[in-house]
């Protein structure tokens, strides 16, 4: 498997692309379809998670464990009309500093797109049904 290092590009999986790019220590991938947040709230409640938001609000973050300020690892959410799902990245750059210690620089690197497909398929099921009205 060939070393991915990059912060903004597109990830490609069959006919679905998927923008990203890693922005204030998160890594965010648009989504290419809108998320239903009650669908998500009762998917992640099944599977034991913690939440942070009622599922009325534009956004859902969650984790394994309780966190009384809300401060999860995992969020979905609206901007623009678009729907993003955001993480912490799990793979760093050192890049030299002059007269400094190396500074790690955060990207999207093997480790989140692990996170991210391991994510995809509850997403998905949280996806919002389009009804078509006659």
């Amino acid at each position: 498997m060939r070393l991915i290092e990059t912060v903004k590009g597109e990830i490609i999986k069959g006919d679905e692309t998927y923008p990203y790019e890693v922005i204030n220590d998160k890594v965010r991938i648009r989504l290419p379809f809108s998320i239903d947040f009650h669908k998500l709230y009762d998917l992640l409640k099944e599977q034991d998670y913690f939440v942070a938001n009622s599922p009325e609000l534009d956004s859902q973050g969650w984790g394994k464990d309780y966190d009384a300020e809300g401060y999860y690892p995992y969020w979905v959410y609206v901007e623009k009309d678009d729907y993003y799902f955001a993480f912490p990245p799990e793979d760093y750059k050192l890049v030299p500093e002059p007269g400094d210690k190396p500074k790690h620089i955060p990207i999207l690197g093997s480790k989140a797109l692990e996170e991210f497909f391991r994510w995809l398929p509850l997403l998905k099921q949280a996806r919002a049904t389009q009804e078509i009205l006659n």
